[in-house]
């Protein structure tokens, strides 16, 4: 591992397409962009010092690209990110892909090749592959977490989004019954509201009824945005090819793909990113060793002072 805290400068590594895509879009300014990324690292110097940020800048401009280079929002993003860590710490005591080979193995997931026509990269969920009795709540959360930030570090994928696809046919009661409102809120505060994904779109295929009273759980903890953006298409996979082109889905998704080896070299790669992983779980609030005896001693991680109290860790 590098020099933990030695600043790496970012690099663009976007096609020019994508960077005049990115400049309309997201008001993303060669000219500008790295004086976003010292602002946004300035305000949490002045603002919250206790937040310990990476050094790579690349991390930062994921989430400026996400709040179109506004500092405030991005800001507001990615403490809440950090936040998140601190508040579900379930998800992130062995946030590592090793941990969760059990969940990858179920291959549950593919990664499509290439990308639609609009750039995004298409993810496919099987939902009837996801044995409940092999992995909880908190197992899913965690794996498919490592898996979207390891998506994320495609800048094409960061600018263009992704669209998810889930085929709901055999999607077992004991699964949905694992999800109640808390669960709910845990996965969407996660997934929407602290990781810099442009989700475009979110397809289900071959739902059950009962799916419908699923996705009723769901929705509080959604954004009208969000909303906007759910198809339920049953059947028909003639709808679903209205916004996924069947050349970029596999056949049991009504489509033309047969080579799927990308989305297993996909996986072999995250597995093999514990030393990336690792690296990154340093950063963020101070663990509560640092508060007692390090450097931010006499610092609270909600933002105000911890006096002579001792906080221990529940």
């Amino acid at each position: 591992m590098s020099n933990a805290y030695e600043r790496r400068r970012y690099v663009c590594t976007l096609s020019e397409k994508t960077l005049e895509k990115a400049k309309r879009e997201l008001n993303e300014d060669p000219e500008t962009r790295d004086q976003k990324i010292d602002e946004l690292r300035e305000k949490f110097k002045k603002e919250r010092p206790e937040v310990k940020l990476p050094p790579d800048d690349a991390f930062l401009v994921r989430y400026l690209r996400n709040k179109k280079f506004d500092v405030n929002r991005a800001f507001n993003m990615l403490l809440h990110y950090y936040d998140v860590r601190r508040k579900y710490k379930e998800l992130f005591v062995k946030f590592q892909p090793s941990f969760y080979k059990h969940v990858y193995d179920l291959e549950a997931v593919t990664i499509c090749p290439g990308r639609d026509n609009d750039g995004r990269k298409v993810i496919l969920f099987h939902m009837g592959r996801m044995d409940p009795d092999k992995f909880s709540v908190d197992d899913i959360i965690s794996a498919y977490l490592l898996m979207d930030e390891k998506l994320l570090e495609d800048e094409e994928t960061q600018v263009h989004g992704v669209v998810f696809v889930c085929d709901c046919e055999k999607m077992s009661l004991k699964l949905m019954a694992k999800y109640g409102p808390m669960e709910a809120k845990k996965e969407m505060d996660v997934f929407v509201n602290a990781l810099p994904m442009r989700t475009k779109a979110v397809h289900y295929i071959r739902q059950p009824e009962i799916f419908d009273a699923m996705i009723t759980i769901f929705k509080p903890f959604m954004g009208a945005k969000l909303i906007s953006r759910l198809f339920l298409h049953g059947k028909d996979y003639g709808t679903l090819h209205a916004h996924v082109p069947s050349s970029v889905l596999p056949r049991d998704f009504g489509g033309q793909l047969k080579d799927e080896s990308s989305s297993k070299t996909f996986f072999e790669e995250l597995l093999k990113s514990d030393a990336t992983f690792a690296e990154y779980n340093q950063y963020g609030f101070p663990k509560s060793s640092d508060i007692l005896g390090g450097q931010t001693q006499g610092i609270d991680p909600v933002g105000g002072l911890a006096g002579t109290f001792k906080k221990l860790e529940t």
